[in-house]
């Protein structure tokens, strides 16, 4: 290489930076990777930093060093399970047209991605500690963060859209209510399958499909019968009841 070829001074200490950087974030992941995996296992009791550390080959204090509390390590932990699922929810939702089908696929995308990924749901809903522990040091709830409100949001708009697409018109709360109950109900065969392994029941994306089905199938019958009575367009909880 020529002299003229050589990155300058200035190049190479950005470049030097560039792959310092790169290497904190691969360095991030592979403690928030081991750490779900720890977390899936056990609880905020139980979990040790330090083991972490040794199966990473790193020191504690490295590991301390970006996450300074156990408790700050399975917040980062849960947010970045539930981006991924985000992320894989607008994924789908950008991809289907029908509101119907969207609907449906975004409740099949949710269920399919926990049978994938069963230690991020074990992480991500661990029911140990108190809800303080699910607190970040600004005081704000996990349950409060931006990630968290989007993330139940995608399932109230497929919802609102679902009804909006059959020509009703929703009563205040009404998509809440029945993305929650939706959602409720998926939650619930994912975490009886992984909760009761050796009861060997069935398949949970088959029981999952079936219950979704059931669900919007039951939720279009009770639409076709709204629209032959005297209040539609408008409906409400009872409409589902």
């Amino acid at each position: 290489m020529s002299i003229e070829e050589r990155p300058s001074k200035g190049a190479r200490r950005f470049q030097r930076r560039a792959r310092q950087e790169a290497d904190k974030e691969a360095l991030k992941a592979l403690i928030l990777e081991t750490a779900r995996k720890e977390f899936a296992a056990g609880t905020l009791e139980t979990v040790s930093i330090q083991k972490i550390a040794d199966a990473i080959g790193y020191s504690k204090g490295t590991v301390l060093k970006y996450y300074p509390t156990k408790l700050l390590l399975l917040l980062a932990v849960k947010q970045q399970n539930l981006e991924a699922v985000a992320e894989a929810l607008e994924q789908v939702r950008a991809q289907t047209a029908d509101s119907d089908l969207r609907l449906r696929r975004v409740m099949e995308t949710y269920l399919d991605y926990w049978a994938d990924n069963p230690d991020h749901f074990r992480s991500l809903f661990s029911m140990s500690g108190t809800v303080e522990d699910r607190r970040f040091p600004d005081g704000v709830y996990f349950g409060e963060t931006e990630i968290a409100r989007r993330s139940y949001e995608l399932f109230v708009v497929s919802v609102r859209e679902f009804l909006a697409a059959h020509g009703a018109e929703a009563a205040p709360g009404l998509p809440q209510r029945l993305a929650t109950a939706l959602l409720a109900a998926t939650h619930g065969v994912v975490a009886l399958t992984l909760g009761t392994p050796t009861m060997k029941l069935p398949d949970m994306r088959g029981t999952g499909r079936l219950l979704i089905a059931s669900l919007i199938d039951a939720w279009t019958s009770k639409l076709a019968a709204a629209r032959k009575s005297g209040g539609w367009p408008r409906v409400s909880t009872g409409t589902f009841a």
